[in-house]
């Protein structure tokens, strides 16, 4: 029997030696605020660099034990709060963005819509006409 993925949504960030400079996004170094308004780091995930930035690495520890990041891997959040790491050409397989955002032209739209309705109304204008003084 085959299966397909459901189209979930997750969270994931490209470990690089560019975006490991930037800065690790708190989603994956922080734990979510917990009951008593309080931040925690999550120890569940160690990323380090070696030789000045020249070597990124690290470990997840994963539901199905310790994993290791390496550089180019992404880090996934799943949908239950679990942090996994995926080699780059799997993740490009599987995902893509959910955040495309599409831009559309006001005036263009507007004169797109407006000639239908434009000729709706006329239509029934003439149609009012025809028929005024026949009630």
């Amino acid at each position: 029997m085959k299966y397909r993925k459901k189209p979930v949504e997750i969270e994931a960030w490209h470990f690089t030696k560019e975006n490991f400079k930037k800065g690790v996004p708190r989603w994956v170094d922080h734990l979510p605020v917990n009951k008593n308004g309080y931040e925690e780091l999550n120890h569940d995930i160690s990323l380090w660099s070696q030789y000045g930035g020249e070597k990124i690495g690290g470990e997840i520890k994963t539901l199905e034990g310790k994993m290791t990041i390496s550089e180019n891997d992404y880090i996934i959040k799943g949908v239950h709060g679990e942090f996994y790491p995926c080699k780059p050409d799997i993740f490009e397989e599987t995902y893509e963005p959910s955040d495309i955002q599409v831009q559309v032209d006001g005036k263009l739209l507007a004169e797109k819509l407006a000639a239908p309705i434009k000729h709706e109304i006329d239509k029934r204008s003439r149609y009012a006409q025809r028929h005024k003084g026949f009630f």
